[in-house]
């Protein structure tokens, strides 16, 4: 159940379901009464958070149906069967810490650069892609690697509030980065795998 955080659930929820009305959610229970939720966002950004709860089985769940049943208490019916993909099977390590701000300043830059090229014979979709494909900031690991973190994770951590203020983790996990902020965390699919 999480009607300790319902709060917390409606905001991730209709955060969401702004980028992505028929987003699914997917619930899996952690140590310590906490409950994970994830979504994938539509551009193909792995987005989930923490919250108390108690679950004893993975189940994906429409995201509108879940918000409707928040009130009582109750799990919508499961759709397991329409969730694609890997969720990352740990935190792994932590490559930098970041202030937010810092990702701010990046959002507001890839805006105004979006809204710069505009007109210019290029279609709005051939642009967004672009630019979340942009490589946002480069970070290296103890052993000197090299990772590159594109646009689409910054705007995922933006798009979805996980870092409103305090500092960023840049996370790496068999072969994924991360971006943690406060309120949560947005993932990279892995290499070689459609999410959805």
């Amino acid at each position: 159940m999480l009607t300790a955080a319902t709060n917390d659930v409606r905001v991730f929820l209709g955060r969401a379901r702004r980028l992505d009305p028929q987003a699914l959610v997917r619930l899996r229970g952690a140590a310590d009464g906490v409950v994970e939720l994830w979504t994938v966002l539509p551009f193909d950004v792995l987005a989930a958070t923490r919250v108390p709860g108690d679950l004893d089985k993975d189940i994906t769940v429409r995201s509108g149906d879940l918000e409707d049943t928040l009130a009582d208490g109750s799990w919508p019916t499961p759709v397991d069967e329409l969730w694609r993909g890997a969720l990352p099977g740990g935190e792994g390590e932590v490559l930098e810490t970041i202030a937010a701000t810092e990702f701010a300043k990046l959002g507001e830059s890839a805006a105004s650069a979006l809204n710069g090229a505009r007109g210019r014979g290029v279609g709005d979709r051939r642009l967004r892609d672009t630019l979340l494909d942009h490589v946002a900031l480069q970070v290296l690991s103890e052993d000197r690697r090299r990772h590159d973190i594109r646009l689409r994770l910054v705007i995922g951590l933006l798009r979805m509030g996980f870092a409103p203020g305090g500092m960023v983790n840049v996370r790496s996990h068999l072969g994924r980065l991360g971006l943690q902020g406060v309120h949560g965390t947005v993932w990279n699919p892995s290499a070689g795998l459609s999410i959805l």
